[in-house]
């Protein structure tokens, strides 16, 4: 079986990167993100494309094993520090096709790619007091 991600522009330490603008053509050829991100910040905003799995960074070591062994998983959080650690648990489990997304969902969305807005404005207020999250209308 061809590895989806052998052709992406970086590899470090066996683990593959996926850039962002190489995301949609991987969607394209059968990949999936699996969206580490706590409910929390999904809330705010999340990928504008599909497939995507979430499986939030706090119970990865309870549900990895639901993840689609036969698929091709790219891995984001919001920055690459948690899709680092879970691609390569991934890999030490069996799984052969997994990426993490460089940069994470805060490079996918400074670079203007697909995403779409969840049930809460971002926080905001003009001190840590009054910072609260905001319900959209």
């Amino acid at each position: 079986m061809n590895n989806l991600f052998q052709n992406c522009k970086l590899q470090i330490n066996g683990i593959f990167y996926v850039l962002p603008a190489e995301v949609i053509p991987l969607l394209q050829q059968g990949a999936v993100i699996v969206d580490l991100r706590e409910e929390v910040e999904t809330d705010i905003k999340s990928f504008g494309v599909e497939p995507i799995i979430y499986l939030p960074h706090n119970q990865f070591d309870e549900k990895w094993n639901t993840l689609p062994l036969e698929k091709p998983l790219i891995l984001a959080d919001s920055v690459g520090i948690w899709s680092k650690k879970a691609a390569a648990t991934l890999q030490s489990k069996g799984y052969m096709q997994v990426a993490s997304l460089a940069g994470g969902f805060n490079e996918w969305d400074k670079d203007g790619f697909p995403v779409k807005a969840g049930k809460c404005r971002p926080l905001n207020g003009p001190c840590l007091c009054m910072i609260k999250p905001h319900e959209k209308k």
